[in-house]
């Protein structure tokens, strides 16, 4: 308190104001002012932005926000996963920009630079699809608002062009190259390459992989090789042998229930949805019984979905303490609209 105290007097007397003028512009006594600078007390917290804007300064400057303090808001705000106000954007923005100039902060701040811009895209691919719904309400046959629909919501495109991984291809195929011990990375090029349907190169970054760290993922690729190849026969046996293999594994019996959710066999995905529950210890993610749900709306059993749903916002109170937030409010959305359906 007497060091706050010291840095009002300090901005009091930069500025040429005496207590009396000071507590005069604040509509307060001379002596309430002699007692924040003494550090008796402190303003009232309704008076700070007045405050700061009698001393010319910004409520940072005033209080001595240290950079990690900065940090720390700004990587709250990001993981909140809301939708960031204009001026919550550009305050992070701001800051981040400026850290990135500091060696120390550089890494970090570049990290969350990428993921603030990360929700404000999703941020307006939201409002681009919700134009475009609208749109087509009133134009049903306008191929623009269809064109950007898809945009907006990723759907598929047909056009080669539009839609290969190259650039992405060639920048994991570098970075593999240069971190050859990050098993994690083989992941990242593998997705790309196994999108675009280059298989001979997945199985030969697989085998590095695997020469790296050698665990469930392994068989799952081989199955995605597979699935990606047209040989079903060979992906169920991949699958398979990574749940023979790798039984506690909770995240392998996940894996597989989504292979046969995408081959739309809904009654083995849940089964395996399930197994996948039962072996995660906390704190658990909301993730299986998110999948649970979807399967449930899909197969018309809406309340299957609206009990898996409920599972989740327990899942988020009990193991992460989220009681309220845009995650927690999407889901009971969800779960209001399927009780309306019921």
């Amino acid at each position: 308190m007497e060091h706050f105290g010291k840095r009002i007097k300090n901005f009091r007397l930069r500025r040429d104001l005496t207590q009396e003028r000071l507590a005069e512009l604040l509509g307060v006594s001379a002596q309430a002012v002699s007692k924040w600078e003494t550090g008796a007390s402190c303003p009232d917290i309704s008076l700070l932005p007045q405050l700061s804007a009698a001393l010319g300064v910004t409520l940072d400057e005033l209080f001595a926000t240290s950079d990690e303090t900065h940090l720390a808001r700004i990587d709250q705000m990001i993981e909140d996963g809301s939708a960031l106000s204009e001026e919550d954007f550009r305050y992070a923005e701001k800051r981040l920009r400026e850290y990135c100039t500091k060696g120390a902060l550089r890494g970090r701040c570049l990290t969350m630079l990428a993921e603030l811009y990360v929700n404000r895209a999703e941020h307006y691919q939201n409002l681009a699809a919700d134009c475009a719904r609208q749109g087509l309400e009133i134009e049903p046959e306008k191929k623009a608002n269809h064109a950007a629909l898809f945009r907006a919501m990723n759907g598929p495109m047909t056009d080669w062009c539009a839609t290969n991984h190259t650039p992405l291809i060639d920048y994991y195929a570098g970075f593999v190259a240069k971190h050859p011990d990050y098993s994690l990375g083989y992941l990242w090029y593998m997705d790309v390459l196994i999108a675009d349907r280059r298989l001979d190169e997945a199985r030969a970054a697989l085998d590095r992989m695997r020469a790296v760290r050698d665990d469930y993922r392994c068989e799952l690729y081989l199955a995605m090789i597979a699935r990606a190849a047209g040989d079903r026969a060979e992906e169920a046996r991949c699958l398979d042998e990574m749940v023979k293999k790798y039984p506690d594994e909770w995240v392998a019996w996940f894996e597989r229930g989504d292979a046969h959710a995408h081959h739309a066999e809904y009654e083995k995905a849940l089964a395996d949805y399930r197994e996948a529950a039962a072996r995660q210890e906390k704190p658990r993610l909301g993730d299986v019984y998110d999948s649970i749900a979807q399967v449930c709306d899909v197969m018309g059993d809406k309340q299957g979905a609206i009990e898996a749903y409920e599972k989740v916002v327990e899942i988020l109170r009990d193991d992460w303490d989220l009681t309220e937030g845009e995650t927690v409010d999407g889901y009971l959305e969800n779960i209001k609209q399927l009780k309306e359906k019921v």
